[in-house]
């Protein structure tokens, strides 16, 4: 078997097989399976470690053992759930169906040929492959571990888990989700004045909150956004709420920060009741990158090249492990082959646009290794 070559059948049997393993993010057993099919695809030249951390396991990959690598290919193999029919992959008018397929496990059979490439061409440039198994979840045991506690640092982060139909993201939001407790004291709502309702503080938060940002969830647009993601509390309709919680997700660009968000929310309920208690339920830093950058400029040269077309460069709204490096201040490049309805029933992939994506990274590396490092 040529392991360092992507041609369209070995792509469509790897990326089959990927997609019938039922990987949910919680199914640790599945997904270790699924890391061991794409162990049995890498060289067995390369530096292969298992990181297993809260249960949650990453494969690291690399053509050399180095924790801050040229170029760090981040991916992950877990999916949400999904019908019966969505582990299966079916094809049409080359078209690839399945859960998975684009988020994210059309990258998977792509890099690990790039490292066995990699290898085979006793390349300069270090490479690294990282496949996690959370990042559905958030990617708090994955790359968030990774790039804090273990210490990966890459030079160049590559994580194609956004910019679909070939959009180059230059900036990606954060998150703040923001969990608010309020305690009451039960009584009869016939006597409503014998108790104390929690949650008529959390519905005046609320009100604030959308008072300040409601406006900027009505359209699109590169302005911080605020969810009432969950509102809870009370068990009867006759019986005054003793105990309640509500749970805010705002969506900021790198303008602002989440400590920002949060001591704003934090004076907003002391203002309103200062027995609310305000604590992190999720966070994630925006990231962005300067377009100008060379390292950006060859990028996107690369895939113009090998595409033969314009790529657009666009923000985007979702998150994605790439805020867990956000930190290390790398250049992240982020873009996507053609495809779409992720998380959907007819999650898709263009086939012949994986391997033009193949083609246009393995030429990005190329370029770099011809200019050295030196002059990144």
């Amino acid at each position: 078997m040529t392991i360092n070559k992507l041609n369209k059948k070995r792509f469509i049997r790897d990326l089959s097989k990927l997609v019938s393993f039922k990987t949910i993010t919680s199914d640790v057993v599945e997904n270790a399976k699924a890391l061991d099919f794409i162990r049995s695809r890498i060289s067995k030249k390369a530096v292969i470690d298992r990181i297993t951390n809260n249960e949650v396991e990453s494969l690291i990959a690399s053509n050399k053992r180095d924790k801050s690598p040229d170029i760090c290919f981040l991916v992950h193999s877990d999916v949400i759930a999904g019908k019966p029919n969505q582990f299966k992959i079916s094809i049409k008018d080359g078209v690839a169906f399945g859960r998975g397929v684009s988020d994210m496990k059309f990258s998977i059979p792509i890099g690990y040929t790039l490292l066995n490439a990699l290898i085979e061409d006793k390349s300069k440039i270090s490479f690294t492959l990282v496949v996690t198994t959370d990042e559905e979840t958030g990617g708090f045991n994955g790359a968030a571990y990774l790039a804090g506690r273990y210490g990966l640092k890459p030079k160049i982060l590559i994580v194609p888990d956004g910019g679909d139909g070939l959009v180059f993201v230059d900036k990606a939001k954060g998150v703040c989700a923001l969990r608010i407790d309020s305690i009451g004291k039960p009584a009869h709502s016939s006597r409503i004045w014998d108790g104390k309702n929690a949650l008529e503080p959390l519905v005046r938060l609320c009100g604030s909150v959308l008072s300040r940002y409601g406006k900027n969830n009505r359209r699109e647009s590169w302005k911080t956004t605020a969810n009432i993601g969950k509102l809870q509390g009370g068990v009867s309709a006759n019986q005054v709420c003793p105990e309640a919680y509500a749970i805010l997700d705002f969506r900021f660009p790198e303008t602002t920060t989440f400590e920002a968000i949060f001591d704003e929310v934090s004076a907003m309920a002391r203002n309103i009741d200062r027995t609310l208690k305000v604590s992190v339920y999720s966070r994630g830093e925006p990231t962005a990158v300067d377009v100008n950058l060379p390292i950006v400029k060859s990028f996107i040269s690369s895939f113009e090249n090998i595409y033969g077309r314009r790529i657009k460069i666009k923000g985007t709204y979702g998150a994605s492990d790439a805020r867990h490096f956000a930190k290390l201040k790398s250049p992240i490049l982020m873009i996507k082959p053609k495809g779409g309805d992720i998380h959907g029933d007819r999650e898709n992939v263009d086939i012949d646009s994986c391997l033009l994506f193949y083609k246009a990274i393995r030429d990005f590396i190329l370029n770099l290794e011809k200019i050295g490092a030196k002059h990144w």
